[in-house]
């Protein structure tokens, strides 16, 4: 088990349209030593920015990206991401407890 307390995720909800920008920015980054990138589907009520493909289908397209990074870098990782970003991600911190390979 290792545990660092300063440790954090950085989930970011990205538009399927900056998937590529986000990921070139992130693989150029050397803060990090990489990310998990999931394809996604958001549900929301608010249905006026969805496309007409989207308000058949019920969900809009996204990925959200998980960066384990120092919490020192957090800063650093989201003016790097702000870059690209457009004002489209979306992003919360998780703190983590514990971490290990098993």
């Amino acid at each position: 088990m290792q545990t660092e307390q300063h440790d954090l995720i950085l989930m970011a909800v990205v538009p399927e349209l900056l998937k590529d920008d986000v990921v070139d920015t992130l693989m150029e980054l050397a803060l990090i030593s990489g990310f998990s990138l999931f394809n996604i589907q958001g549900f929301s009520k608010d249905h006026n920015h969805y496309s007409l493909r989207e308000q058949v289908e019920g969900y809009k397209g996204f990925y959200r990206f998980e960066i384990m990074h120092s919490a020192q870098h957090t800063t650093a990782v989201l003016q790097q991401l702000k870059h690209v970003s457009q004002g489209q991600i979306r992003y919360w911190l998780v703190p983590i407890i514990e971490q290990g390979i098993i």
